[in-house]
């Protein structure tokens, strides 16, 4: 079960505030998937998740809103964090 409902962050909008878990609500990226090769090339899955931070953002509104977003969105300033 999936609520739709539209955010506006700084300069981008959300348009689903209840995401996957584990996705960042920003740019969307999630988990990546893919082998462990080890010397004797065994090859086992493994999961790569990105490191989502939970940061109290400010929406275009001005309201104050929580969100996770990944550190690459914060960092390269894709969110207004509140001060």
């Amino acid at each position: 079960m999936v609520f739709s409902a539209c955010l506006t962050l700084y300069h981008l909008t959300i348009t689903e505030v209840f995401t996957v878990a584990g996705t960042c609500q920003i740019c969307g990226k999630g988990k990546l998937s893919g082998n462990k090769v080890s010397h004797s090339n065994n090859k086992s899955k493994k999961m790569s998740k990105p490191n989502l931070q939970s940061v109290k953002a400010v929406s275009a509104q001005g309201a104050h809103v929580r969100i996770h977003a990944c550190t690459r969105c914060i960092r390269s300033g894709k969110v207004k964090k509140v001060s």
